[in-house]
């Protein structure tokens, strides 16, 4: 008898998406966002909305440009509905000081980020 290896994988949940998404830009790992953000991805947070994994890469690296160094994001708050998740969090630079704060709106599915809306506050 022929075992067939279990290709059955566990659908991350939208919780799991979006910290998965947080920690590429923690981890300094921009070529990871392929793993969870979706090819139809929509960014909102631009004129016009960046698509696919290329827009967290541009994300990131505008990030970089900014600050001057990697931004590290902690996450203050979070709440999931469904495939929505919602994230306050805080920017802070490797010496601590802090770069900025906003809110995220995220929507998921299939176990991947699908799109983000957002508002900064400084």
């Amino acid at each position: 008898m022929t075992t067939e290896p279990n290709t059955i994988t566990q659908e991350l949940s939208a919780q799991d998406v979006v910290r998965r998404l947080y920690d590429c830009y923690n981890n300094g790992r921009p070529e990871d966002f392929d793993e969870v953000v979706a090819p139809d991805y929509v960014d909102y947070g631009h004129t016009p909305p960046l698509r696919g994994p290329d827009a967290a890469r541009t994300n990131y690296e505008d990030g970089v440009k900014y600050a001057g160094e990697a931004i590290r994001y902690t996450i203050d708050g979070l709440v999931v509905d469904g495939d929505m998740v919602a994230v306050a969090w805080t920017g802070t630079l490797a010496s601590g000081a802090e770069v900025g704060k906003g809110v995220s709106l995220y929507r998921t599915s299939g176990g991947l980020l699908r799109s983000t809306r957002q508002a900064l506050f400084g």
